[in-house]
């Protein structure tokens, strides 16, 4: 009888530590950069972290904005806005230069290419996405050997992106060699309301042969070493970060709704975390 309680009590502790697991213990997260965009109504972004792309020309993807530094400024309430403007009807000779007739509007771009740069870690924004047809905001990153080795063999990683005619669904995306353009490694999760009504935290977790993507903590995406053919995964290096809002262009179907006003993307942060002793911050 007693071989038969202590069975029975083996079976029970058993069943007991089966059914209350020990928990995981939480990431080690310790902020080593952060943007708070706190300054005064008009403030562009710290030259110290960051760069402007200035220009048209289409960009790659037949875009119809003309990117310039004046569309870049703190809002006086915590954040930091990329602003769209049309651009006034001029002649074709008065068009700036390189435009191509192609550009419809003022927009912005930044950059902390050769400012600092970034491997592993956490990197996170709160934002709030503009839509409407044809609106293409993005928080990404592309490698910082990228002069040397072009796109995509250098690697971009899109933290979120927003086909603004879809405006409820967050797209994410990591490019490579024999991965990029269409045939990227892509996720994207639909949500019940659109993402540009309200502000979201968009995240990566990236460490060594794997990068996790997640929408408000939940996770949206996964990509490691084994997700591509081999030899051609390009993200164990260090990487810079871009904000901007791009018009038009091959992404949203060469849509673009030509009475769309009011157009901004608003950064209320950006921060950047070592996840368990992992991710370090370079500055040029």
């Amino acid at each position: 009888m007693r071989k038969l309680v202590a069975a029975v009590s083996i079976v029970t502790l058993t069943l007991v530590t089966l059914a209350n697991p020990v928990a995981a213990k939480p990431p080690v997260r310790k902020l080593l950069w952060s943007q708070e965009f706190n300054e005064a109504a008009g403030t562009p972004p710290s030259s110290k972290f960051f760069d402007y792309d200035l220009g048209g020309g289409g960009w790659g993807n037949k875009e119809l904005q003309w990117y310039t530094e004046d569309a870049v400024k703190t809002n006086g309430e915590g954040q930091l806005e990329i602003s769209v403007t049309k651009i006034p009807p001029v002649a074709e000779d008065e068009l700036p230069y390189n435009c191509f007739g192609d550009c419809q509007y003022f927009s912005g771009r930044i950059k902390t290419q050769d400012k600092i740069r970034f491997k592993y870690g956490r990197m996170e924004a709160r934002l709030k996405l503009p839509a409407g047809t044809g609106v293409w905001p993005a928080f990404w990153m592309l490698g910082s050997n990228i002069k040397a080795k072009g796109w995509p063999q250098s690697g971009e990683i899109d933290i979120i992106e927003l086909r603004g005619r879809e405006p409820e669904l967050a797209i994410v995306s990591a490019h490579g060699p024999g991965y990029s353009g269409a045939a990227s490694k892509t996720g994207s999760k639909r949500y019940s309301t659109p993402l540009s009504d309200d502000y979201h935290v968009y995240a990566i977790e990236w460490a060594a042969n794997k990068i996790s993507w997640f929408v408000d903590g939940k996770l949206v995406h996964t990509l490691t070493n084994k997700s591509v053919k081999a030899g051609t995964y390009v993200f164990n290096q260090d990487f810079f970060l871009i904000l901007n809002v791009a018009m038009g262009g091959d992404f949203d179907g060469g849509q673009l709704d030509s009475d769309i006003e009011g157009v901004k993307m608003n950064v209320d942060w950006i921060r950047y975390y070592s996840v368990n002793g992992v991710g370090t911050v370079t500055r040029k």
